[in-house]
Formats: structure tokens, C-alpha cells, sequence
């Protein structure tokens, strides 16, 4: 580390600016700093966070969305007085650092043509993304990328003010479930402990399910929009491939939504260009989770990598996130494709 001015401090303070970011151009303009679409909390706290943080160090960076955010992120940001930041609709000539993500598939448009100058993300490398030069990328097997974000606050020895503890909390309750989560780790919840002190948070369990009731509610939705408000599309081996993340309150709930969004997706699978749909559903009550698959090949690869499902649904047992989903479903779909191919 070396020791420069912050824009903003004056005389008042020294921050720990990594050397290694002086290789980075990162040019006189703006940086925008986004998550994947669409965005979950991760994908624009985290991201609202991060642009924060360049900017104590000195970078012209703004945070950006690529599409309108759900009711648990305008939840949280409300709740801390943050503004929802500006959408973004195409990438190209643009620097970018992007969060949360490592692939085109998952990004805006023209993010092909843009200049990436970060990544930062908690993902397995799926991503096809190229770069003309080095870039920093930091990618930690942890919970939320807010918790990366809240290491390098406390490595660049930058304040962490309540508002920026709040969106940071807000991203890592919401992506590990209130730390439930099988991705969850040690430093997940040290990052936890530490800002929900700097946030305010006196009952993170209560500010978590409030969170949580906004998003479930589903509000004025339609089975459509309900599909895509948290879905990441996938290739491997030449097979495309989405998964839908959808949450409800109780397991009646869940079942509940597998019919509803079941009965859309059969009637509408054509349309999506994908050749396979998987839906996974998962209640705060039991944080149990199902898999309904769709497509060719779909339920075979979902009982390759959890075994026997009760028609196209397979159960997963209690808090398998989607990063997990995905990791055991990689291999099997490539194995599938691999023998329906001989």
C-alpha cells in the first residue's frame, strides 16, 4: 500500500491507496459501476457502495443499474435515504467495473465493446469476458460481494458511514439469506457484526424479514415479471440454460408459486430461447428450497447433480443458494450433453 490525498479529505485524513490500481487508466471521465441484470440488492447496494468508495479514493466513478430495481432493494434503499441510482442501458465505449457478475450473458448491453477496468464478484468463473489490458479483479469464495466491498473499505482505511454500512448490510443479509445461507461464511458475518453497528441496526432479523415481506409480496406482478425479477442465464457446451430465483414466506407459499409460475412457464418455454428453465423457490420459514426444471434435458441433468424429484420439481433440501444450484447443475448439464450427443 502507499499513502495518498483523498479527494474530499483535505488535510484531514490519509488513506491507504493501493499501488497496484496505478496501472489502472482509468482516464478523466466517468466510471460506472454496475451489477448484472436485473439487479438484486447485491447488484445495487454493493454496487451504490463500491462507486462510493472509488470516489473517496480519488476515481470520478458513479454507480449504475441495468433495469429497474425490486422491492427489497427500494426497500433498503429508502430506509437509509439512499437515491435509486440511474439505469444504464448500453455499455459500449464506456469504463466499466462491474460487480457481481463475470459474463456477458449476465450484463448490459455492449458490454463486449466496453473498457472493463475492475471486476469484482463471489461467482465461479463462467464468465467469457476479455480485456485489452490488466485489470483488478478480486473474486473471494464468500457470501456477498458486499463483503469484498467492506474488506477494501477497511484496507484503504476509508470511513464507513451509515448510510454505505446500510447498503453493505443490506446486500449481505439479502444474498446470504440472514447469513443462512449455504455460501455464508466466517467473514460474511464478521462484515455483519461490524456494520450493523454502523448502520444503526439493532435487529437484524427484524430489518431482514421487512426486507423480505416487500420482496415476497410480489406485488401487481405478473407471472412474467415475477420469473425475471431475479434470473441469470447460462451456457455450457453450447447449452443455454436460465435459473429464476423466487422467494416466499411459507412453504404453503412456495407450493403455492411452483404451480403458478409452473403453468406459465410450460405455456410460454418457447419464447424464452433458452434450452432449459429451471426455477428454484425457497421459504423463510423452513428455508427449504425446490428446483422445478423445464426442457429437454432439464429434469435429467437437475437429478444427475439432487437426485429424485417428485415429477419435474426435485427438492434440495435447506439453504442451497443458486450459486450452489449452479455449481452442482454445471457438470451434470455438460454430462447430459455430452451422452444425449453419442
Amino acid at each position: 500500500m502507499i499513502f495518498v490525498q483523498a479527494k474530499g479529505y483535505g488535510n484531514q485524513k490519509e488513506i491507504n491507496y493501493p499501488a497496484y490500481m496505478q496501472g489502472i487508466n482509468y482516464g478523466t471521465g466517468i466510471t460506472y459501476v454496475i451489477g448484472h441484470k436485473p439487479p438484486d440488492s447485491d447488484s445495487v447496494c454493493t454496487v451504490i457502495a463500491y462507486a462510493n468508495l472509488k470516489r473517496q479514493l480519488g476515481i470520478n466513478a458513479e454507480a449504475r443499474i441495468g433495469s429497474p430495481i425490486n422491492a427489497e432493494s427500494a426497500y433498503a434503499l429508502n430506509y437509509f435515504g439512499v437515491p435509486v441510482p440511474k439505469v444504464l442501458d448500453n455499455a459500449a465505449g464506456k469504463n466499466i467495473i462491474l460487480i457481481d457478475h463475470n459474463s456477458f450473458a449476465q450484463a448490459i448491453p455492449g458490454m463486449n465493446k466496453a473498457n472493463i477496468l475492475e471486476i469484482i464478484d463471489h461467482h465461479n468463473l463462467i464468465g467469457d469476458i476479455r480485456t485489452s489490458a490488466p485489470i483488478y479483479y478480486r473474486n473471494l469464495p464468500v457470501g456477498c460481494a458486499s463483503t469484498i466491498v467492506w474488506l477494501e473499505y477497511n484496507e484503504a482505511n476509508v470511513p464507513i458511514d451509515r448510510a454505505m454500512a446500510g447498503m453493505m448490510l443490506s446486500a449481505i443479509l439479502s444474498d446470504t439469506d440472514n447469513l443462512q445461507s449455504s455460501t455464508t461464511t466466517d467473514l460474511d458475518r464478521q462484515a455483519v457484526a461490524a456494520l450493523e453497528k454502523k448502520a444503526g441496526i439493532k435487529d437484524c432479523d427484524s430489518y431482514f424479514l421487512s426486507m423480505e415481506k416487500d420482496l415476497a409480496a410480489y406485488n401487481d406482478m405478473s407471472e412474467k415479471d415475477i420469473f425475471y425479477s431475479d434470473y441469470k442465464e447460462f451456457n455450457i457446451d453450447g447449452v443455454s440454460y436460465g435459473c429464476a430465483t423466487v422467494l416466499a414466506l411459507t412453504p404453503a407459499k412456495r407450493e403455492e408459486m411452483e404451480k403458478r409460475l409452473g403453468k406459465w412457464i410450460q405455456q410460454n418455454f418457447n419464447s424464452q430461447k433458452m434450452d432449459m428453465l429451471f426455477l428454484k423457490i425457497h421459504d423463510l420459514e423452513t428455508y427449504q428450497a425446490t428446483l422445478s426444471c423445464y426442457g429437454k434435458g432439464a429434469l435429467e441433468s437437475g437429478e444427475a447433480a439432487f437426485g429424485k424429484g417428485n415429477g419435474n420439481i426435485i427438492p434440495l433440501g435447506t439453504n442451497m443458494s443458486r450459486k450452489k444450484v449452479i455449481r452442482l447443475l454445471q457438470p451434470a448439464i455438460a454430462n447430459w450433453r455430452l451422452s444425449s450427443a453419442s
